[in-house]
């Protein structure tokens, strides 16, 4: 299993073992934090020979048995000699030399040693026996002659350690994103997302923990049939990092900034009664035991509300008290916050009533949710479940939690308790929770059945406004998918129901109109539009619908017109809910993704990614595009083909053939323009296969693609007949879109009667407002057929092209030009493929570093050096006065001017 979270920590310790001198590293990282998997990862990474120090515990006892350790596993005849020589001084009763004779002794004893370049990892130095510890960390901080990069990793580092002295890497909890990741990969198959969320946030980025709490859990709560009971029960590691944490408190009072042991004693006293509660209002609390907590690392006071930092300590904390010290504190603090606060004082009785107020506990959980505090609204809502009955009204308040998570698009928590509401007898509840569970299903990337819907209603019943609302939402699902003629019928059955339509759903309705004529191709002029898009039109408008309607009008080419109506829904953020805030800025990138303006589209993403878990992105199939075509302009291709592909896994053509069909079509352009023309052709087919009932070329936009590649690889009568496609397709459904890369299709096809014309109609058909990034394209395919004279010029005005489309990645000089069969004579319908040739204005292989490295640009030199030394690119960024993001990019253009593959490859290549 791949190494998760971790990436930089091996990036900077495989960086100091490919260094040309000698060098030391102490990680230092929790129980269960990944030490080991670190320095396995390091092992299978760096070019050097590897030796692995593993440390048995139970010699500790023994004097210079870490010591012997080394030697042994270093495996050499001096270093079995100088073993010797310790074993024959301790059975003769002199005892092992000691102090600093004994430590220059050690040290002379290595350098003598005939050792190529080796790392050493240790692991765990400080279950050594003492004498070792001080040996080697003698020897960490001399290694000059010795051939040896040593990396060792502790538990902790007192300040008074000879290690503290030496460079430090401290393993931080995983982030949120990483936890999530990291347990999706560990979770069994039909674990329910929603509850592998809750377990990652319940133990703290902590590797070790969740494997453990994976163990303890039972199927039926990891697959979300049983509510879990949080604070979860610690495991061997969640009570030894607790111990160690609390060390704090002790710590403190022994270093004098306390009067006296009493004041530790409250603190920990007001620590454990915090524990009781997921988040609680400081009013009524010790205020001094509340600041001394938060001083010592072990609170988290933000405004009115307090909770502890780490729920490892939180759960060791909880369950270390009696079930009758837990209950008589519930009803002490249940009385203390029944007017203060009401949602913990909730949550306490929960504990002491014989029969608890399940939907209290809820509402109190849907508040929680609003106030931005998930974590005490999922262990409110797990609570609720553990002690609820089930009624209705439990679950039309378990649907209210979900319903405000999913507002704040925490949609993996949404559908967790959506799978625990069973269907509700009152019809406007029930749908309520169709809605909720047709919008979770959407946004996961799932298949939206909506089965519900095939039972027809009469515009007399009750439920008709609701259902209308119901059949509304889904065809914007459907048109979104390029089902077309479901969405359609749906919106035939919104029609038939007229009389009762609120205007909430008329307009959806409308907007969802938009949005289907707009894949069709046959969106009308924006004239005939809202009242010519009016602003004070589209203002009134919900937005959902806003969104709808600049969707639609991204996916017609009007990409001024979207970006004007998505402004209007960023602009008054402050009212609009999480979700339709976030579809607003990745539909923006997207925007400007397709409008070919790679300058704003970086920005958007940008501004989307600041506000979204990478986590759950890559879980939305829709929003892959825009972070696979960041990571290309960026000049990152084996990134952006990662994230399609790990998306594609999660795909199915028989479920989302539309979006199929564009993971496919990006995956082959990406390789296309990368100059892996085979594999380009093959992911295009899939593109064509998958979305061949899609009538509107400017939707997908893969056949010039395909054309190209088909013409790159020899295969000429099928470029010919998908450029007949293609033309046919455009005939019916003319876009701008279509007519610029129609008539790059043409000129790649051409035969050499026509060929020039077409090639001067091909270029001269662009105008100033087209896309620089299809201009580009068209000045580079052209330069595939081009005569050697022309090459030149055609590479120089792509890479021009692609510099005023923002596209940020080094281009090619124009190569030799293709070996390309002559247009003039027939050629079979699967020729035989043609080696492809670079296109000019596209990334090539990179040259040998050496001849290269005089090439770097000053700036590029200062990076290089400090990637060296072992600084991260944060550290970077501060030591040379520029931004992160300009660090990234320095490394980027110097990873491909020297053939580097990764940072610690760059260091190996130029040192």
């Amino acid at each position: 299993m791949a190494l998760t979270g971790r990436r930089l920590e091996v990036d900077r310790i495989t960086t100091l073992a490919a260094l040309p001198r000698e060098s030391a590293m102490v990680v230092v990282g929790d129980p269960g934090s990944g030490r080991s998997s670190v320095l396995d990862a390091v092992a299978d990474r760096v070019p050097l020979p590897v030796v692995r120090v593993g440390v048995n515990g139970s010699e500790s006892r023994w004097p210079l048995a870490g010591v012997t350790s080394l030697f042994t596993a270093l495996d050499d005849p001096r270093a079995t000699a100088h073993i010797a020589h310790l074993l024959q001084a301790g059975a003769a009763g002199t005892g092992a030399p000691s102090g600093l004779a004994a430590a220059h002794d050690f040290l002379e004893a290595v350098q003598t040693l005939t050792l190529p370049p080796t790392v050493v990892l240790i692991d765990d130095l400080d279950r050594m026996d003492e004498d070792s510890q001080e040996l080697i960390a003698f020897l960490a901080g001399r290694l000059a002659g010795t051939a040896l990069r040593l990396v060792a990793t502790v538990r902790s580092v007192s300040s008074g350690s000879p290690l503290a002295a030496l460079p430090m890497l401290r393993l931080e909890p995983l982030t949120a994103d990483d936890a999530l990741v990291l347990a999706r990969s560990m979770a069994p198959e039909g674990a329910n997302d929603g509850v592998l969320a809750i377990l990652a946030d319940a133990t703290g980025g902590n590797p070790g923990v969740l494997r453990e709490q994976f163990e303890a859990l039972s199927h039926a709560q990891l697959t979300g049939a049983e509510p879990l009971v949080l604070p979860l029960r610690p495991t061997a590691t969640t009570e030894a990092i607790a111990a160690s944490t609390l060390e704090r408190l002790d710590g403190v009072a022994a270093g004098g900034t306390r009067t006296d042991g009493a004041d530790a004693g409250r603190d920990l006293d007001v620590l454990a009664r915090l524990a009781l509660v997921p988040v609680a209002r400081t009013t009524g609390w010790d205020r001094d035991a509340l600041d001394d907590l938060a001083d010592a690392g072990l609170v988290v006071v933000r405004g009115q509300s307090a909770t502890v930092r780490d729920p490892l300590v939180r759960s060791a904390l909880y369950w270390r008290m009696t079930a009758r010290s837990r209950r008589s504190l519930h009803t002490e603090l249940a009385a203390a916050s029944a007017d203060v606060d009401p949602r913990a004082a909730a949550w306490h009785r929960s504990f002491v009533d014989d029969v608890p107020d399940s939907v209290a506990l809820l509402e109190a959980a849907a508040a929680h949710v609003a106030d931005g505090a998930p974590h005490a609204a999922v262990a409110l809502a797990e609570r609720a479940l553990h002690v609820g009955s089930g009624c209705e009204d439990e679950r039309a308040a378990l649907l209210r939690v979900a319903e405000a998570m999913l507002a704040q698009r925490l949609l993996g928590l949404a559908a967790r308790y959506l799978a625990a509401i069973r269907p509700f007898r009152r019809q406007e509840d029930e749908v309520r929770r169709l809605r909720l569970l047709y919008s979770v299903q959407y946004l996961r990337g799932e298949t939206v059945h909506a089965d519900e819907l095939l039972v027809p209603v009469a515009a007399g019943a009750p439920e008709a406004p609701a259902v209308a609302g119901l059949l509304a939402m889904v065809a914007s699902f459907r048109a979104e998918t390029w089902d077309l003629d479901q969405a359609r019928d749906l919106l035939a059955r919104v029609e038939q129901l007229g009389p009762v339509l609120t205007p909430h759903t008329a307009e959806i309705a409308g907007a969802v109109q938009c949005l289907v004529a707009a894949v069709d191709g046959t969106l009308p002029a924006d004239t005939e539009l809202y009242d010519g898009l009016a602003t004070a039109r589209l203002l009134a408008m919900s937005d959902p619908a806003l969104l709808l309607v600049a969707h639609a009008l991204s996916i017609a080419e009007r990409a001024r017109s979207a970006r004007r109506v998505f402004a209007l829904v960023l602009a008054r953020s402050q009212d609009t809910q999480t979700v339709w805030a976030e579809g607003a800025r990745y539909l923006t990138a997207e925007n400007e993704l397709r409008s070919g303006n790679f300058r704003q589209a970086l920005r958007a993403v940008d501004a989307w990614e600041a506000g979204a878990g990478a986590a759950q992105r890559v879980r939305e199939p829709s929003r892959v595009v825009a972070i696979a075509w960041r990571h290309f302009a960026e000049g990152r291709s084996y990134e952006a083909l990662e994230v399609v592909d790990r998306c594609l896994a999660l795909r199915s053509t028989a479920l989302l053939w539309g979006t199929t069909a564009k993971l496919h079509a990006l995956r082959g352009r990406v390789l296309l323009l990368d100059g892996r023309v085979e594999e380009a052709v093959v992911a295009l087919e899939a593109a064509d296969a998958v979305g061949r009932s899609l009538r509107n070329p400017a939707v997908l936009r893969h056949l010039g693609d395909l054309v190209e590649g088909y013409v790159r690889s020899g295969r000429i009568d099928d470029a010919r007949s998908a450029t007949a496609r293609l033309a046919a397709d455009h005939h019916a459904r003319p876009s701008r879109w279509g007519a610029l890369v129609l008539a790059r299709s043409l000129a790649l096809v051409a035969d050499d009667t026509t060929r020039e014309t077409a090639r001067r109609r091909a270029l001269e058909l662009f105008q100033p407002h087209d896309s620089q990034y299809e201009r580009a394209r068209t000045f580079a395919a052209l330069a595939v057929v081009g005569t050697v004279a022309e090459r030149p010029r055609l590479g120089a005005a792509a890479a021009a092209a692609y510099e005023a489309a923002g596209l940020r990645r080094p281009l090619a000089t124009p190569q030799a030009p293709a070996a390309m069969p002559s247009f003039g004579v027939p050629t079979s319908l699967r020729s035989g493929p043609t080696p492809s040739a670079p296109v000019p204005g596209t990334p090539r292989s990179a040259p040998d570093a050496s001849a290269v490295l005089t090439s770097l640009t000053a700036e590029e030199r200062a990076v290089v050096q400090k990637v060296t030394e072992g600084y991260r690119n944060r550290e970077i960024a501060s030591s040379l006065f520029m931004s992160q993001r300009t660090v990234e990019l320095r490394l980027t253009q110097i990873y491909r001017k020297v053939g580097a593959r990764s940072r610690s490859h760059l260091v190996a290549l130029l040192t």
